[in-house]
């Protein structure tokens, strides 16, 4: 296997896609945590997904490892592309705690301040 592939042990992704040293991503699925250590370990993860659950970030993220893997783009971009991923999908596992959980966003937190115009 080619240096490529992997992502060096000195350089995990933590809960908020930074580089941390030793500091593995974990993603939690029906219950089950799973450690991702690599771009591989990530693309492994992504096709178990579910079918009925792929959609754009989804596509995003299997595509990100899919080029990180042919070496078109960095294990650590890569790794934060999965990284948004596990935090949209709500299957982030911060430290020593549960999935974080994504809070709805109302349709007002989404319009315009009032007085600002659209953009057009």
């Amino acid at each position: 296997m080619s240096a490529g592939f992997i992502v060096s042990l000195r350089s995990k992704v933590n809960a908020v896609g930074t580089l941390k040293t030793g500091v593995p991503l974990k993603v939690s699925l029906e219950g089950h945590v799973e450690e991702i250590d690599t771009v591989s370990d990530a693309a492994d993860f992504l096709q178990r997904w579910p079918i009925e659950r792929r959609g754009h970030v989804y596509r995003s993220a299997l595509n990100a490892c899919s080029a990180a893997i042919a070496a078109q783009i960095s294990e650590s971009d890569a790794i934060k592309v999965f990284t948004g991923f596990a935090r949209v999908s709500g299957i982030l596992v911060a430290e020593g705690g549960p999935a974080m959980r994504l809070e709805a966003r109302s349709v007002q937190s989404r319009m315009p301040k009032q007085g600002r115009q659209m953009p057009k």
